[in-house]
């Protein structure tokens, strides 16, 4: 999407400065099969750590180079059991990256043979799903990956899931054709039918819930979509600007997105309250079931953000470039992850770590 004109700005404007190749030391091997096991490459990480006595904030943990590409998500179950996706290239022929943290290191994860660039996961029951580049869906049980068949070619941006078959996943080409949603059953992908939406929507970004009739898609044109178990519905946010990121309980759930200014959106369960920033675009958004969170984006934003709160607090940020995601625990660790995603690739990427809360 990133090497479409339109999707490049959908993807928000950021730095563009180089970081540094990461060196990398192999220990394994892939199968020649669509399902593949166990992490195969530690990677050195950042110098970057604080040697004050101050209190420990943001600092870089990893920064692969242009043999890996960028960051485009990261999630965990536990804060010793992080993945972060990503990768190099656009289309099918782009290759995907998947990064272990275990508590103390950042370990590549060998994906099977074809996986292009990914760009989201997310947790289902004990499985991890990931999709990306040409409709790839890949999926994790303990240690091994298996590529699942989605029938769409178009980029898929999102991911989300209420349990095993009740999975959604969302994307579109960025520039031409229809936003996609796609629906896991358990057993096979299949498209979900959407309501009319504007003409100039081209992608839905992201997707989050916390139940398969609380399901909340976000895309261009400020599109927001609400499923409530039985049909697809669009809301109304008061602005088209585009959406990037969504997440948040269903009482708090917050929006991101803007090219030249950064907009917000907050869902109280009721209805949409947002304002646009005097401040660059926003990609990334994590929210707890508090209501309280972070977002970051364009330039290496980093912003405190509680719930309905329309002001953001910035905060110290070692990087100037594009975060594209957030991820965190209520009492544990914070990640950030992205790369130099305003420009063509090839991409370099970033992880950033902050020790909570």
């Amino acid at each position: 999407m990133l090497a479409r004109p339109r999707a490049c700005a959908a993807l928000l404007l950021g730095a563009c400065s180089s970081v540094p190749a990461t060196s990398a030391t192999s220990t394994g091997t892939s199968t020649s099969t669509g399902t593949t096991t166990a992490a195969t490459t530690t990677l050195d990480p950042s110098t970057d750590a604080p040697t004050t006595g101050e209190p420990a904030g943001w600092t870089v943990a990893l920064e692969p180079g242009v043999d890996k590409g960028a960051l485009f998500s990261v999630w965990g179950p536990q804060p010793d059991d992080v993945i972060a996706v990503g990768g190099q290239g656009v289309g099918p022929t782009s290759k995907g990256l998947a990064l272990h943290w275990d508590g103390a290191a950042w370990t590549e994860l060998a994906l099977p043979p074809g996986t292009t660039r990914l760009h989201w996961l997310a947790g289902v029951g004990d499985a991890l799903w990931a999709v990306g580049e040409a409709g790839v869906a890949i999926r994790r049980d303990g240690d091994t990956w298996t590529t699942i068949a989605t029938g769409a070619d178009v980029p898929l941006w999102g991911i989300w899931g209420a349990g095993p078959d009740a999975i959604w996943s969302v994307g579109g080409d960025g520039f031409v054709g229809a936003p996609s949603v796609l629906r896991w059953n358990g057993d096979a992908w299949s498209p979900e039918t959407l309501p009319p939406l504007p003409e100039g929507c081209h992608a839905l970004f992201k997707i989050v819930g916390t139940s398969a009739a609380d399901v909340t898609a976000v895309g261009d044109l400020g599109v927001v979509l609400q499923y409530d178990g039985a049909a697809w519905t669009q809301q109304d946010v008061g602005s088209i600007a585009d959406l990037i990121s969504v997440s948040g309980p269903a009482h708090a759930r917050l929006a991101v997105g803007g090219r030249a200014n950064a907009r917000l959106a907050w869902w109280d369960g009721q209805d949409w309250t947002g304002a646009t920033l005097d401040r660059p675009g926003l990609s990334g958004v994590w929210i707890d079931s508090d209501g309280a969170g972070f977002v970051t984006g364009s330039g290496g934003q980093i912003l405190r953000i509680t719930t309905g709160s329309l002001e953001p607090e910035p905060e110290p940020s070692p990087t100037h470039l594009l975060l594209h995601a957030a991820f965190g625990f209520a009492k544990g660790p914070r990640f950030a992850v992205g790369g130099n995603l305003a420009g063509m690739p090839p991409h370099v990427g970033v992880i950033l770590q902050h020790p909570g809360p």
